[in-house]
């Protein structure tokens, strides 16, 4: 594997931690400005329309929540991923320079 195909690795295993934070904070943000809004709605709902409302919203807020946890749980792997192969590569090419120096 050439340097640049490890850079690339590591550039797409960046991205992908930087992609499921920001669903995190777009599930989120989604979540806080659904639940403000429920409570804006005009008089008209009330009743049957409101409670309705209600429901789907306490469903979508459900599966946002648990869309945001598995975000949450994606981006530890991938984070850990990417400082795991960060680390071997930057180990590999110490002992590689070693190797070189030693060969003079």
């Amino acid at each position: 594997m050439t340097v640049a195909e490890q850079q690339a690795d590591t550039a797409e295993l960046r991205a992908l931690v930087q992609t499921m934070t920001e669903l995190m904070g777009y599930c989120s943000a989604l979540k806080q400005g659904a639940s403000g809004f429920a409570y804006m709605l005009p008089a008209e709902w009330q009743g049957p329309a409101m409670q309705a409302f209600l429901g789907s919203f306490a469903a979508w807020a459900a599966g946002a929540t648990a869309l945001e946890g598995a975000a949450g749980a994606l981006q530890k792997q991938a984070q850990a991923s990417f400082d795991s192969y960060t680390k071997t590569i930057e180990d590999l090419n110490t002992a590689w320079s070693k190797i070189e120096s030693n060969l003079g």
